[in-house]
């Protein structure tokens, strides 16, 4: 039996333990690992008794840890706090249905003196790769380009700069796309990118509209069609909950009503702008059945639908494949995809990886 170094019948490690990621868990390993509680979940069995399944993440992976009732840990799992690092010794066993799972043999809160061990509370939550500067620059610089109209541009600057210190850490999402800390800038930044390539072909493509192509309406619409999440969601790194208003109204209505009233303060703020921006942001789910309360029925507002969409998507999909740890040549399916599974295609020499530098 290893010791435990609180004496309270948790069979952990002293000091100089080798650490094992989680991420590198495999099947039948017994291990020592840090790891974040994502959240637990309570149910009844069939034969209707209770149980808890608990999830912990890295960086990387997340794994279930399931308590039976009967388990030595479950009396004491209802006092496990959701969001915290713990350290934890486990037994890894993949199964086929759900992916890895972990059985628990020890577990503590982590705390600084396991520093000597490795632990870093920053290696087990999700981050983007690209630096919230890095990718607010970018977006201000296509602000200056795309966005002439200087009500538009005031009201837009007005907004990113009064909550740019929660937009820069909050996630796009609980779940299905962006869906780690910093999330939602990297969302509206790689939307940004997109969309400046699509605004420019398109508004030269069809020269001949009249009204032409508002540049400066897609852009706005681009930066601030999640606005809302700042308020819809709870930021916590390890995973972002929904508040109670983001529960009963969502971001989208929210996130209208957050640009309506800022709009209202600046005088002489053009009436016609207003209403396609606020159209832009209230469609850009797309259909009704994405939780969308009007359909697009502006170019403006199809395009940031369109344009918000493939981006989440993609980045479910490229991230899905990235870690992905089936053996065959395809993914597990993806809930985002409609349950398609994703072919891995044939890896090739790994090169240099890309700098910080979004643009």
């Amino acid at each position: 039996m290893l010791e435990s170094r609180r004496g309270d019948d948790i069979d952990m490690p002293s000091t100089s333990t080798v650490i094992t990621r989680l991420s590198d868990l495999v099947d039948g390993q017994e291990a020592v690992c840090f790891a974040a509680l994502v959240r637990k979940t309570r149910g009844t069995t069939k034969a209707n008794q209770p149980f808890i399944k608990c999830l912990f993440r890295d960086k990387d992976v997340s794994c279930e840890a399931p308590l039976w009732h009967d388990h030595r840990y479950f009396p004491e799992a209802g006092s496990w706090v959701e969001g915290i690092a713990y350290r934890i010794q486990v037994r890894a066993s993949f199964n086929i249905r759900f992916g890895m799972q972990i059985e628990l043999l020890g577990i503590q809160p982590a705390t600084e003196a396991d520093a000597v061990d490795g632990f870093d509370f920053d290696e087990l939550y999700e981050t983007s790769k690209y630096s919230a500067a890095s990718m607010t620059e970018s977006i201000r610089q296509r602000i200056d380009r795309y966005i002439t109209q200087p009500h538009l541009k005031q009201l837009v600057l007005r907004i990113l700069d009064e909550n740019l210190e929660l937009f820069s850490r909050m996630q796009a999402a609980a779940a299905m796309h962006h869906n780690y800390t910093r999330g939602l800038l990297e969302h509206v930044w790689s939307m940004s990118r997109v969309g400046s390539l699509l605004v420019d072909h398109y508004a030269d493509y069809y020269d001949g509209l009249n009204p032409p192509l508002d540049k400066g309406v897609v852009m706005a619409a681009i930066i601030l069609h999640d606005i809302g999440k700042l308020r819809e969601l709870s930021y916590n790194p390890v995973e972002a909950r929904y508040t109670k208003e983001g529960s009963l109204l969502g971001h989208i209505i929210m996130g209208r009503d957050l640009v309506r009233d800022t709009a209202r303060t600046i005088e002489g703020f053009p009436e016609e702008t207003l209403l396609c921006l606020e159209h832009a942001i209230l469609s850009h789910h797309g259909k009704r059945e994405f939780g969308a309360p009007v359909l697009p029925m502006t170019l403006e507002a199809l395009l940031v639908s369109f344009i918000d969409d493939l981006d989440a998507k993609m980045n479910a999909a490229a991230r899905h494949l990235m870690q992905s740890r089936t053996e065959d040549a395809f993914t597990d399916k993806l809930f985002a995809l409609e349950n398609r599974k994703i072919y891995k295609g044939i890896p090739v020499e790994a090169g240099d990886p890309a700098e910080d530098a979004p643009f």
